[in-house]
C-alpha cells in the first residue's frame, strides 16, 4: 500500500514538471513566432513602399502619405520609415521620413552619400560624382523601416531587441524621381550637404 502511494506521488511530480516544461516551451515558441510575424510585417512594409516608389517618376506629399499609412498597417505610432533616392555613384538625391516614432533608426548617409551596402559598388563612381556632373546611369530606392518592440508583450520571458530594423533596396525606373514642393521642403538632403 505504501508503495502504491509513492508511485502516485512520483507520477504527480513528473506530471507537474512535464506540464511546466511544456508551458514554458509553448510560451517561448509563441514569443518567437510573434517577433517573426512582426519582422515579416515590417519587411512587407519596407518592400511595399520601396516597390511603389520605384515605379514613380515623381512623388507628391499626399501620395507618399497615403502609401506609407497603408503600408504601416495601423502601426504608424511605433514605426519610422526612412526613404532615400540613391544614385549609382552613392550620392543621395533626396531623403524623406514617415511614421510617428523618431530616433528608431538612422539614415546611412554622410556628406550627401549613402554609406550602407548597395547591390552595386559605388566606389568607382564616387570620384566622378564629386565633380560637377554625376555619371550615374540609374538610381536606387532604399527604404529602412524600424519598429519599437515596447508594445509587444513577452509571455515566455524571451529577451527582445528594443527595435526591429529592415532595409529594402530596389532599382528605380527613373534615374531621378522628382518631388513636389511640399516634399522638397521635407527633403533632408540639401545642396549644401553634397
Amino acid at each position: 500500500m505504501h508503495d502504491k502511494a509513492g508511485r502516485r506521488g512520483s507520477v504527480a511530480v513528473e506530471t507537474a514538471l512535464t506540464l511546466t516544461l511544456l508551458f514554458t516551451v509553448g510560451f517561448l515558441a509563441g514569443d518567437m513566432h510573434r517577433i517573426g510575424i512582426e519582422r515579416s510585417r515590417l519587411e512587407a512594409t519596407a518592400s511595399s513602399v520601396a516597390l511603389n516608389i520605384t515605379a514613380q517618376s515623381g512623388l507628391t506629399q499626399a501620395g507618399l502619405d497615403s502609401l506609407t499609412d497603408i503600408a504601416m498597417q495601423g502601426h504608424t505610432d511605433e514605426q519610422q520609415i526612412i526613404m532615400l533616392n540613391v544614385l549609382q555613384s552613392g550620392r543621395i538625391n533626396w531623403q524623406l521620413e514617415r511614421g510617428g516614432a523618431s530616433d528608431l533608426c538612422e539614415a546611412e548617409a554622410e556628406d550627401g552619400y549613402y554609406t550602407g551596402d548597395l547591390p552595386i559598388d559605388p566606389s568607382d563612381m564616387k570620384e566622378a560624382a564629386s565633380s560637377e556632373e554625376d555619371s550615374s546611369e540609374f538610381s536606387l530606392i532604399v527604404v529602412k523601416a524600424c519598429r519599437s518592440t515596447e508594445s509587444i508583450k513577452s509571455y515566455g520571458g524571451i529577451g527582445m531587441p528594443q527595435v526591429l530594423q529592415v532595409r529594402s533596396i530596389y532599382r528605380a525606373n527613373a534615374q531621378e524621381i522628382s518631388l513636389d514642393d511640399a516634399l522638397e521642403e521635407e527633403n533632408q538632403i540639401t545642396d549644401d550637404s553634397e
